[in-house]
């Protein structure tokens, strides 16, 4: 009898030890389950993420279409007689329309993203690759299309980062010192000679008729410009000069436009340098009436010591020799290493010839087509 109780004993702890094993093993085998779905969904999402491509978006795609359809037609669109015709018509060219259909499909590519954990991580990301894609798309109106996505996604990581909602205030927060603005204004009276800048080409959807440098900001945390303009502060003088953004933009007295486009251009770290010194050099200067004139006519420039607002910027810069950066070592003479000194050579000196041919442009146009400036950041400012 005791033996038989003994034996059962036996058995009921042997059958406790299977229960707790199996226990054990089932969870293990949901821990691990658990881990694989977390890692799952974490692929999900990054997945997500790595699906967002704009250039793939259909509108981009139509637009790019439509660019090369534009671009090959454009010699029958400036005849003379169509640019007399657009001297006397409406030019209503404004907010940037052309990017509309892109800016909605955009944003409802964006709409997940604010809800994430990491959009932050993830607005970086795709910061960076519009960055790139930027930086080796040759058409200007397709680059112009991308700056405007690139907007688009700083706007929201600035708004996320309890930035205010004001175009002004999301401005100030893409602008690096030299930082070089361009500008479309629609005047409320008739401006002949902004009207005759815009047909002059119309190569381009919206056509910039200013030029200002960005040089720091006051103590009020306003813009400060350098710019040759005819509607200076003194208004006895006109040429080059310091001033607010926001002085040129909002004074009745100096300007009548209602409305502003901006794109904001980063130079070259190669000319920064001459950028800041030689264009401080110019501040009192005389306005240059007759440069963009000159340009039209197919005329060499002068360089008579007087600047428009684009003259003031691309007879301020200079190859600073000291922003060569070399990657190999001055007694290495390996193949690799030649190799990528013969390619920085010829960068180098295809810099050199972009800045040499630039020095005679006169035309704001002439500064965005230049491989020596990079767009960064696109808006518009409503001045009422």
């Amino acid at each position: 009898m005791e033996k038989e109780r003994k034996n059962i004993d036996i058995k009921t702890k042997f059958s406790w030890k299977i229960k707790w094993i199996l226990a054990a093993l089932l969870l293990v085998l949901w821990s691990s389950s658990f881990s694989y779905a977390q890692e799952n969904d974490s692929l999900q999402q990054e997945n997500r993420y790595e699906k967002i491509d704009f250039k793939k978006m259909n509108s981009y795609i139509v637009f790019d279409e439509f660019e090369n359809v534009r671009q090959n037609t454009v010699k029958y669109r400036n005849s003379i007689f169509e640019m007399t015709r657009q001297l006397f018509t409406k030019d209503d060219r404004f907010w940037f329309h052309e990017f509309d259909d892109i800016c909605e499909e955009a944003n409802n590519l964006l709409e997940w993203i604010e809800n994430e954990e990491n959009c932050q991580w993830i607005l970086n990301n795709l910061i960076r690759h519009l960055e790139y894609d930027i930086s080796v798309e040759k058409n200007v109106e397709c680059r112009k299309a991308l700056t405007k996505i690139l907007s688009i996604v700083k706007d929201k990581k600035n708004i996320l980062n309890w930035v205010v909602n004001d175009p002004l205030e999301l401005l100030k927060q893409n602008l690096r010192v030299w930082d070089i603005i361009l500008i479309n204004k629609k005047n409320s009276p008739f401006d002949i000679w902004t009207k005759a800048l815009k047909i002059y080409d119309d190569k381009y959807l919206t056509d910039f008729t200013h030029v200002l440098i960005f040089i720091w900001f006051d103590e009020d945390w306003n813009i400060l410009v350098r710019h040759s303009t005819t509607a200076t502060e003194k208004l006895h003088r006109i040429g080059v000069e310091n001033t607010r953004l926001d002085s040129y933009i909002f004074d009745l007295d100096r300007s009548g436009a209602e409305w502003y486009d901006l794109i904001v251009l980063r130079p070259d770290a190669s000319i920064l340098q001459s950028l800041l010194e030689l264009s401080e050099d110019k501040l009192g200067s005389w306005y240059d009436n007759l440069s963009a004139l000159r340009q039209w006519l197919w005329l060499p420039n002068t360089f008579n010591n007087k600047y428009n607002c684009v003259e003031l910027v691309t007879q301020s810069i200079k190859f600073d020799e000291t922003k060569k950066v070399y990657y190999w070592d001055e007694w290495d003479y390996s193949f690799s290493w030649q190799l990528q000194r013969n390619i920085e050579n010829i960068y180098i000196e295809d810099l050199k010839n972009e800045i040499q041919r630039l020095r005679s442009d006169a035309f704001p146009a002439n500064i965005l087509e230049s491989s020596l400036f990079t767009n960064v950041y696109l808006t518009t400012i409503n001045k009422k």
